[in-house]
């Protein structure tokens, strides 16, 4: 008798080891799975509080941004100023704990009058799909414009003089990564990337904060985004 419970006292030993090494691993994926959210909840927190304040600095300011939106060479929204910014972020819950979601920052570019498109009929629909994908809005109906067309080769649209530029970091916990997607950053269309937390930081911030004033001509490297290159019209 005592002989089968030493034996089976052998096998739960072996079996507590295996379960405390198996709930030890567990501990430590949790652990490391927390630390992971952690970082990518800081580094939202730190791209909505810079976003945020330069929003409200460049809404007193209102500067002029000296870059050029062009569809093509002769339809360019140029001599921009900064009408208005906003930034805020979202969580994935309404628990007081609950992580970021993501973070929009957005800012209305303004140019001095209203910017006239010409196209070709048979571009039409062309047109149209890109104007609702770059969010810049005609003076005029579309399908009134379509629906009442003349028998000339070309058609003339006015866009209104006003436009946004947007970006959105959106937390992967799963990857622990930062998507970045935007839209107009950077000439008209969109833009993709996926970025470790570590690298949103205030260096970053500043650098994509004087591009979208003007004061540098070209996005940070680490950044990396990858472009939707707007068709040819």
């Amino acid at each position: 008798m005592s002989e089968s419970n030493n034996e089976m006292s052998g096998l739960l030993a072996e079996l507590a080891g295996e379960a405390t090494q198996k709930l030890e691993a567990k501990r430590a994926q949790q652990q490391d799975r927390q630390t992971i959210n952690r970082n990518v909840n800081a580094a939202l927190e730190r791209s909505f509080q810079f976003f945020n304040l330069f929003a409200n600095h460049l809404n007193a300011i209102e500067p002029e941004i000296p870059r050029v939106y062009a569809l093509d060479g002769k339809t360019q929204f140029q001599k921009l100023k900064w009408k208005s910014g906003m930034a805020e972020y979202r969580k994935q819950s309404l628990a007081d704990a609950a992580l970021l979601d993501h973070v929009y920052f957005q800012i209305r570019l303004l140019a001095p009058q209203p910017v006239t498109v010409v196209r070709r009929w048979e571009l039409f629909e062309e047109l149209r799909k890109d104007l609702d994908a770059f969010g810049l809005k005609p003076m005029e109906d579309m399908a009134e414009l379509w629906k009442n067309r003349t028998q000339k080769a070309t058609f003339q649209v006015d866009l209104q003089p006003e436009f946004v530029v947007w970006i959105r970091f959106r937390g992967n916990y799963p990857e622990g990564l930062i998507e970045v997607e935007s839209n107009n950053l950077d000439g008209f269309g969109e833009m993709k990337s996926k970025l470790t937390p570590d690298i949103l930081q205030g260096g970053l911030f500043d650098e994509i904060g004087r591009f979208l004033m003007g004061r540098s001509t070209t996005l940070p490297q680490q950044m990396n985004l990858l472009r939707d290159f707007s068709r040819n019209l």
